[in-house]
């Protein structure tokens, strides 16, 4: 069956009067690109799954790590939507589900699955990451604890702020440098600008990162700042004790305790910066984001299939 168009796909719909809780989080975002005027890639994409029911496009899932784990989480909600259905809707929905999931057979490939009147894709996200003077943008105060997304409305035409449209208009275009990844893959970013002009920011993620000689390596995450704090907080109470990496020393009993300590400090403060046994760690703020274009959200790229299987 034909599906609709997205509408605004190419449109930056920016208002001034925004209301009082969004002002103060766009005058925040504006001081936030003064301090941290570079904006930096923040890792691989994440890939999930999109949903078209009509016009509206919805985020169901994102957070795998490769197109594979996010067919394997639509096979999963496909399941979950069909235990809900008359028997003709399930059927449908579970023998695609079945076709996608690698425990049942040889799981299918491809971006593109429709069932019923929606359709589903598997789709990439990019995240970036605003760098100053003293390293990468830490959380904000206006920042929320968002949790997972689950049906976010992929609207381009969302009435936006001045400092979101600075920020896609910055995004827009943004492509490797030559000579900075394979020529490939370079390619395929110049070609996604051309099928999928149009820059949407979702719901931004949290990672927590340690300073390595002005070298930020990430160390763990969450969905909001307080969810990144808790993971830290687990990181040292949990995952240092309990695992070496191969070529390094356990920690000491002292710096073990100094670490417990330091998860009590994450407790107890709402800070964006801790250290512990002289290594710097910062909550920081990703910008996450989705290409779209009039077919809708940018799908998963030839040379995404090419990426590990996590499992």
């Amino acid at each position: 069956m034909a599906f609709e168009r997205m509408p605004g796909y190419d449109l930056i719909n920016v208002v001034r009067e925004l209301d009082p809780v969004e002002a103060v989080r766009d005058q925040e975002a504006a001081e936030r690109m003064r301090v941290y005027p570079k904006v930096v890639g923040a890792g691989p994409p994440d890939f999930g799954v999109a949903k078209q029911s009509g016009r509206d496009w919805r985020i169901l899932a994102l957070g795998a790590m490769a197109p594979c784990g996010a067919r394997v989480d639509l096979a999963t909600h496909l399941r979950e939507t069909a235990a809900r259905l008359g028997v003709r809707g399930r059927r449908e929905l579970r023998a695609l589900a079945d076709r996608l999931d690698p425990e049942v057979g040889e799981a299918a490939t491809g971006t593109e699955f429709s069932a019923g009147a929606s359709r589903y894709r598997i789709v990439r996200s990019l995240g970036f990451t605003r760098f100053g003077a003293d390293g990468p943008e830490p959380a904000r105060a206006t920042d929320t604890e968002q949790g997972p997304i689950r049906s976010f409305l992929i609207d381009p035409a969302a009435p936006v702020g001045p400092s979101g449209a600075a920020l896609r208009l910055e995004l827009l275009s943004l492509v490797p440098a030559a000579g900075t990844v394979p020529e490939r893959l370079r390619m395929e970013a110049l070609d996604a600008i051309r099928v999928h002009p149009g820059v949407v920011l979702l719901p931004p993620g949290f990672a927590v990162v340690e300073d390595l000689d002005d070298r930020w390596r990430p160390i763990t995450g969450g969905d909001g700042p307080q969810d990144a704090r808790d993971a830290l907080a687990h990181y040292f109470r949990v995952i240092l004790p309990g695992f070496v990496p191969p070529g390094t020393r356990p920690p000491s009993p002292g710096e073990l305790d100094e670490y417990a300590r330091a998860a009590d400090r994450v407790d107890a403060r709402r800070a964006v910066e801790f250290v512990a046994c002289g290594r710097r760690f910062r909550i920081v703020r990703v910008v996450r984001t989705i290409r779209v274009g009039p077919d809708g959200p940018e799908p998963a790229r030839p040379s995404d299939e090419d990426a590990p299987n996590p499992a």
